[in-house]
């Protein structure tokens, strides 16, 4: 992948203030860093070859306009040109909406100087990150959010609508925000232009690819599943041969990932296989363990796994050779401050798969993520209701009840039941397990009682839950750790034909009796082993095997003088004339001493990191700019 950056001003531009931009997306690309620049404008990029091209020049210039691309196109392109002059050129002669038809990860900022006009843009479904930030003179965008941050004079007050909606209803991402209330992303399936007038930046927004819009309907089952297969499987095979470089690919053993290694292995593509549970020497096969389906798809496709570790350990010398940071006072604060990394860094497994990928020679990974957020949707009966589907609705619940004279009323009971659940939980405010209600003070968290907090969608709206951002805490994590490992993820399910066709087919299809991913299991059931078929819920099973550590030994520690004086030295971190307005610092001095309930220790470390972070984040960035 590569690193795009740059800053447009009304007012002439110091390249360096803004020498954090490049610093920062040092880490996103493997060739020489190239800019443009002239009196209010400049763009760079640090480029990544992953494709022959006759054309080494990354900085884009034609018919009067400057452009930085961070792309990988699927798509048929022309011999020897390089993806980011493919994508100027296209955008060139039929506009943004040329992007609609273009397959592949990528954004981009288009500089037009005689306009005095920015544009940014991504792909469909936002697999590359572009973050930007706008004031009243200037322009700031980064593929890598640390890079915005870096920048000194710039507002990095808190996003207050984020802060009450990660730690009061543990959701991670909210549309286009970020967690700073100036810096957001670029809306994914479109574009956001930027007017340089003299009386101010006029800002537009547009899209060309909204999620849902089509709808597909066929003659019979069959030709569903049978449409559905091929799509996956081109989806897999165009971005397995898209560069000669090697393959890896994530096995999880879930049906996610298990369908694409099972494509992967039958296409006879050399592929190195990898699970993050630890092998049967480190850790005991379980009752139910997810290692035993990894055991069946690789018997199956006649492949190997390589098993992980039981930790990850972020602070290592990978890290350091990426982001070279002098860690000064922070030698006993956990990687994700040292090496300031982003609040979503929590899922660690990804960053352990790149490492193993990279150490070995592994260029593109891939991975199962979006599969069950559209083609493998876990969708809940009451989706054929939400959706009109009211005689197939019917017809499931009366299939689901036993037969016997009863049989009406049972239907019923069950219609009655499933509609009490949707009204109760799918359709309320979703709040997760780990909330820190009480360490939001209630003079702030008050503010929010009047507004209408929207429900996780995820059950029974696919499309809601993808065009409200669902994909992105994810898509993050893995741009991210791309960029710490020198690895690119590839992610077949968030094509965006795979996903138009899984959204727009009639939802029945993902329902025969209590089989939820009806179509999905259908559509590959040659391919799988039985116990791949026949799974139901996906859990790190093999985790259930580790030693269990006792209540009183538990509790022992955590009042421990060691963790005391730990905790006390992350909360001393947090700057209180900040954090004041927002935190119950009663509650944390509780969580210092271990005066809090043991149950509330996990969620009160996620509060007190969460906000270490955010803090961090901005101070270790401007490290490597000053």
């Amino acid at each position: 992948m590569s690193g795009i950056y740059g800053c447009v001003s009304q007012n002439t531009i110091d390249k360096n203030v803004y020498k954090g931009l490049s610093l920062w997306n040092n880490s996103y690309g493997d060739c020489n860093t190239q800019e443009y620049y002239d009196e209010n404008a400049f763009l760079g990029i640090k480029p990544e070859a992953l494709k022959k091209c006759i054309d080494n020049k990354r900085i884009i210039t034609s018919a009067g306009r400057v452009g930085v691309f961070d792309a990988l196109i699927y798509s048929d392109t022309e011999t020897g040109l390089s993806d980011e002059y493919f994508l100027s050129d296209q955008i060139c002669k039929k506009g943004l909406e040329a992007l609609a038809h273009i397959n592949g990860d990528f954004s981009g900022a288009l500089w037009n100087n005689s306009k005095k006009e920015l544009t940014l843009f991504r792909d469909h479904l936002g697999v590359r990150p572009l973050f930007y930030y706008s004031d009243k003179d200037r322009v700031i965008f980064s593929t890598d959010i640390r890079g915005i941050l870096s920048v000194n004079d710039i507002d990095i007050q808190v996003n207050e609508d984020w802060l009450f909606s990660y730690l009061y209803m543990g959701k991670s991402q909210i549309g286009c925000r970020t967690e700073y209330e100036h810096i957001n992303c670029v809306p994914f399936g479109g574009w956001i232009t930027f007017q340089f007038t003299k009386q101010g930046i006029i800002a537009k927004e547009g899209h060309y690819y909204i999620p849902g819009k089509k709808k597909y309907r066929m003659k019979s089952k069959e030709a569903y599943t049978k449409e559905l297969r091929r799509l996956v499987e081109d989806a897999v095979h165009i971005r397995a041969n898209a560069t000669n470089l090697k393959i890896g690919a994530e096995l999880s053993g879930g049906l996610d990932s298990g369908i694409i290694d099972l494509i992967l292995a039958k296409s006879n593509k050399e592929c190195l296989y990898y699970s993050w549970s630890p092998a049967e020497d480190k850790l005991a096969i379980a009752e139910n363990d997810e290692r035993l389906i990894v055991k069946d798809i690789c018997e199956k496709a006649g492949i190997t796994c390589n098993f992980g570790g039981l930790a990850v350990n972020l602070d290592t010398p990978m890290m350091a050779e990426r982001f070279p940071l002098g860690k000064g006072d922070y030698d006993k604060l956990p990687a994700a401050l040292t090496y300031a990394f982003p609040p979503y860094v929590n899922t660690a497994s990804i960053f352990e798969t790149a490492s193993f990928m990279k150490d070995h020679g592994v260029k593109f990974v891939f991975t199962g993520h979006g599969g069950d957020e559209g083609v493998s949707h876990r969708s809940n009966p009451y989706e054929l209701f939400y959706f009109h589907e009211y005689y197939r609705y019917l017809r499931l619940m009366y299939s689901r009840s036993s037969i016997s004279k009863h049989r009406i009323f049972k239907t019923i009971k069950l219609i009655y039941d499933n509609q009490m659940l949707a009204n109760k939980k799918l359709k309320a405010p979703f709040f997760a397990k780990h909330i820190a209600s009480d360490v939001l003070k209630s003079d702030f968290t008050k503010k929010y009682e009047n507004e209408k907090i929207k429900p996780l969608a995820f059950a029974y709206d696919p499309i809601e839950y993808v065009i409200e951002g669902g994909s992105r805490n994810r898509l993050d994590v893995l741009a991210f750790f791309s960029s710490c490992t020198g690895t690119r993820y590839l992610i077949p399910y968030l094509d965006y034909r795979v996903l138009d066709f899984a959204l727009g087919i009639p939802r029945y299809l993902y329902h025969n009796w209590y089989i939820n991913r009806y179509i999905f299991r259908e559509a590959f059931k040659d391919l799988m082993p039985h116990s791949l078929y026949t799974l139901r819920t996906k859990e790190d099973f093999s985790y259930r095997n580790l030693p269990k550590i006792s209540t009183s030994e538990y509790e022992k520690n955590r009042v421990s003088n060691e963790s005391i004086e730990r905790r006390k030295m992350y909360l001393g971190y947090l700057d209180r004339n900040y954090w004041q307005k927002y935190l119950n610092f009663e509650i944390l001095e509780d969580w210092v001493y271990g005066r809090n309930k043991t149950e509330d220790d996990e969620r009160l470390d996620r509060a007190i990191f969460t906000c270490l972070q955010l803090e961090h984040l901005v101070k270790r960035s401007r490290e490597l700019n000053s």
